[in-house]
């Protein structure tokens, strides 16, 4: 506990804190529809063929959105960058709760989910920013942890689908952002860690690293097999067990509490055996 306590008066802990409500708020809208999904199915009677490409299409548009939120991050800041997105979600929650009446909206509300998804880098980047190196896993682990909120979404949303409409979630949603975003406000300070003067092509440079390019393909094995399972098992739970839309989010939550709480332990054990050789082990894990 007092090496925990140290670790905390390292760097910033309120903005810690804050990133990591922000990045689990967003985690939770973005797999919505996954954790909708049995009701939707039965709502629109989706072929198999519909459900996959609904399914896919917020994690697809996450990926696309992330880039260009990072870029602005490094103009407006971090802090700022979490309101402008988060703004965005309550504007897209508006849609799904108004405009969606059919599957081409829906289709649709997907492309807004992405924006939730895009949440990642920034989050980790704000809440680590304060914390110096031999912290940074530790930091970034906890930050990451918020991806609990698949968790909560998968376990919350068919029950509150069960007794408001399925519709009516997204508007739930969109009033839950607003605690993230007042926390935000309150408690988060910009770190000190990056030249915002710094021009477009050097922010571009990334682009050209090798190291870049192989982190991110193995990050879209493990993160996006993560979040395609978590988006994907209410569904298959539901079609090919019978069990009810509830117990389908429940079977769901175990899989994605998993996800979140082992991340801390991954930044832990980076900051000791660093960060390749510990990606080397987690790799040779899910191979087994």
């Amino acid at each position: 506990m007092a090496a925990f306590r140290t670790f905390l008066r390292s760097g910033h802990a309120p903005t810690l804190g804050a990133a990591f409500l922000y990045f689990a708020f967003s985690c939770c809208i973005w797999v919505l529809n996954g954790a909708l999904a049995p009701f939707i199915s039965e709502a629109y009677q989706l072929t198999a063929a519909q459900k996959g490409l609904m399914l896919s299409i917020p994690i697809m548009a996450g990926a696309l959105m992330r880039f260009p939120l990072g870029v602005l991050s490094q103009y407006i800041g971090r802090k700022n960058a979490t309101l402008v997105e988060m703004a965005l979600i309550a504007v897209a929650m508006g849609y799904g709760f108004f405009m969606v009446k059919g599957y081409d909206d829906l289709l649709a509300m997907g492309v807004l989910l992405g924006i939730a998804g895009a949440s990642f880098g920034v989050a980790l980047s704000l809440g680590s920013g304060w914390y110096p190196p031999k912290y940074k896993g530790l930091a970034m682990g906890l930050v990451g942890a918020g991806n609990v909120g698949t968790a909560v979404s998968v376990l919350v949303a068919p029950p509150l689908a069960q007794w408001l409409g399925w519709q009516t979630v997204y508007a739930v949603a969109g009033a839950a952002i607003l605690v993230p975003m007042l926390v935000m406000i309150v408690f988060a300070k910009e770190p000190p860690d990056v030249d915002s003067h710094a021009g477009l092509r050097s922010h571009m440079a990334c682009l050209f690293e090798k190291d870049g390019w192989a982190f991110s393909l193995i990050y879209a094995v493990t993160f996006g097999g993560f979040i395609g399972l978590i988006t994907f098992l209410p569904t298959y739970y539901y079609d090919q067990f019978g069990v009810s839309k509830v117990q389908a989010g429940q079977l769901t939550m175990l899989a994605a509490f998993m996800g979140a709480a082992v991340r801390v332990m991954g930044g832990w054990i980076s900051d000791r055996w660093g960060g390749v050789n510990t990606l080397t082990v987690v790799l040779v894990a899910v191979t087994v």
